[in-house]
């Protein structure tokens, strides 16, 4: 097993140690042994010129292994630049059309429908008090489903009124009304109709809140038509 005396901790401290000029009495009983001793009988100099030598040889083998690499690399890394700095640029402009285009779109609007004024729904008359009476048709009080009825066939009265049609109450107002004066005419005569059964109060008609709320809806289509509600 003398082959294996390079594993021994003690064989290489005698070779730094001569390395340095020294002689370690390990190395004269490998002498003795036959087995050869590095650097025997060779000087200091001469060991270092030899590890220069070896450095040498190992600095031009690296080199020569590194420069192709380093080429590969400096080629990669200029295409991952070019390609980059491409995908850069392109997204840049994307992001500044899109901006430019929304300023654009935002002048438009502002140009189109800036001067609109809006729409006031929280003073309208109407509104508020028809809300009124589709409430008092979902009540159970018979007597509110009668007066919602009568309520609405005067705010048709008086919408006819502020459309130019004469008559001191609905009914006069309603027989000067051309049959194509607008769309919803045959809605409002039917609900006009069914007012008369209700405002008499000998009149056998029975009124239930479903016929109520129907008819309430007949005076809704003509209020939508002139946007009253």
């Amino acid at each position: 097993m003398d082959w294996l005396h390079f594993l021994n901790l003690q064989y290489w401290y005698c070779v730094v140690y001569s390395f340095f000029g020294g002689n370690c009495t390990y190395f004269d009983e490998l002498r003795a042994t036959g087995i050869d001793v590095p650097f025997d009988g060779v000087s200091a100099a001469e060991q270092i010129g030899f590890f220069q030598r070896v450095g040498e040889g190992m600095t031009a083998m690296f080199s020569s292994i590194w420069e192709p690499v380093s080429n590969v690399m400096a080629f990669t890394w200029s295409m991952y630049s070019a390609i980059a700095w491409s995908i850069s640029a392109f997204l840049f402009f994307a992001i500044l059309s899109a901006f430019l285009g929304l300023i654009y779109i935002r002048t438009r609007e502002l140009y189109t429908y800036g001067t609109v004024p809006l729409e006031e729904t929280g003073n309208d008359p109407y509104r508020a008090r028809w809300d009124e009476l589709l409430e008092m048709a979902k009540s159970t009080n018979p007597k509110l489903w009668r007066d919602s009825i009568l309520e609405a066939d005067r705010m048709l009265g008086k919408i006819l009124g502020d459309l130019g049609y004469k008559g001191i109450n609905t009914a006069e107002k309603m027989r000067n009304l051309p049959e194509d004066a607008f769309v919803t005419v045959p809605a409002a005569w039917e609900a006009h109709r069914v007012r008369n059964f209700v405002s008499q109060e000998t009149s056998d008609f029975i009124l239930t809140q479903r016929e109520a709320f129907r008819v309430l809806k007949l005076y809704e289509q003509v209020f939508e038509e002139f946007n009253i509600v």
